[in-house]
């Protein structure tokens, strides 16, 4: 992991976008209390569309703009140079990624010590493979392969569809009566393969971030790859660049709507609509953010300091806060975790469920804007 001092001046509409993502993950990951949180703050079970169900893609969707900034940046790198810088980021991802996983079992053995089993052998056996930084290297990798190969927005456009179509071919040639259970699809049978139920999220037999669901995630990044382009378009004004922006934003939402008649809209699975209505709200708030931060810059920096802030250092603002967070969870105080404790013996009781819940979260995220304004100010990012 590097620590780099910046001075360049960054786009403010790909930080308060990041910021956004990062916000949102923070307040859904957050909650002490899941069961009685507020339904737009949890994860559709399985079909639907949440406030929190936008996290994740918006991620992914914002390291392809970020992706399209870079290309120009190493153009006169010889092609080994470009590749070696791919491939390393995309296997420190995967490897922080892992190592990351295995912290929930070792906090287990720390705080609930169960007789007889190791820490080495419960990792072996139930450590997880997959995840969130896992997903991001796999696409990460593919998606800036495929962009340096084709290189034309066309091309990246058309391979973006087929990837989406590849993915939702399979889950019906899979089973033709219903590719979408949850209780057995093509993404739980590759899960099955590798990394095998004992090592998928929770033990369970499917996981979200398995590797049948980068195949669509690809194409999300892709979908962010051509709206970076698109915004920096160095020969068309700024308005006709954001309206490009808008305008395929709107295809990609008119088409996510057609497909969800076919598939179903999963952030569990990562389906060709979810993909494709998710990208297309993106575009149509990236675009947005551009317009505002082109009309009023002062204003719109200063009105969205917070999500600038937060999206100025998105790998620390991604990992830290997250891994603290799961230290208070299994941190016992009274035979409760500690975090749940202190959202239980605050006066926010007194707001009472779901409202309590929700601002309990919120203030764990301004717990972290003191944090990224310091890093911000000394212009320190962590990046691998």
């Amino acid at each position: 992991m590097l620590i780099e001092l910046k001075n360049k001046r960054r786009l403010p509409a790909i930080d308060i976008f990041r910021g956004l993502a990062i916000a949102v993950m923070l307040l859904v990951n957050s909650l002490p209390n899941f069961e009685q949180a507020y339904p737009l703050l949890l994860h559709a079970p399985w079909a639907g569309l949440t406030l929190a169900d936008l996290a994740f893609p918006g991620f992914v969707f914002i390291m392809g703009t970020a992706g399209a900034l870079w290309f120009p940046k190493h153009e006169w790198d010889n092609s080994w140079d470009k590749f070696n810088i791919i491939f390393r980021r995309s296997a420190l991802l995967i490897l922080l990624g892992i190592v990351l996983n295995q912290l929930p079992i070792l906090l287990q053995h720390i705080f609930y010590p169960a007789a007889g089993v190791s820490l080495w052998t419960d990792i072996a056996e139930h450590g997880r493979l997959m995840g969130v930084l896992q997903r991001l290297g796999l696409v990460y990798f593919f998606g800036m392969i495929i962009t340096w190969w084709l290189r034309s927005e066309k091309l990246i456009a058309i391979m973006a569809l087929l990837l989406l179509v590849l993915s939702s071919t399979c889950f019906h040639l899979y089973d033709t009566t219903n590719p979408f259970s949850p209780d057995n699809n093509i993404s739980m049978l590759i899960d099955g393969l590798f990394p095998g139920a004992a090592h998928c999220y929770q033990g369970k037999a499917f996981d979200p971030e398995g590797l049948y669901g980068t195949i669509a995630a690809t194409a999300s990044f892709l979908w962010g790859m051509l709206a970076g382009k698109q915004l920096t378009l160095n020969s068309a004004p700024v308005f006709e660049r954001v309206l490009l922006l808008l305008v395929s934003g709107t295809v990609l939402l008119i088409m996510g709507g057609a497909w969800s008649y076919l598939d179903i809209i999963s952030k569990q699975l990562w389906t060709a609509p979810y993909v494709l209505l998710t990208s297309g709200g993106f575009m149509w708030l990236l675009g947005l953010l551009q317009v505002s931060c082109s009309l009023f810059p002062g204003f719109t920096e200063w009105l969205f300091t917070p999500f600038r802030l937060l999206g100025h250092n998105p790998l620390f603002m991604f990992v830290v806060p997250d891994r603290i967070l799961l230290f208070l969870w299994y941190l016992p105080v009274h035979g409760v975790p500690v975090y749940v404790w202190l959202w239980q013996n605050t006066l926010l009781g007194l707001l009472g469920a779901p409202l309590s819940i929700m601002v309990y979260a919120m203030l764990w995220v301004i717990l972290w804007l003191p944090i990224a304004n310091f890093l911000y100010k000394r212009q320190i990012i962590f990046k691998l």
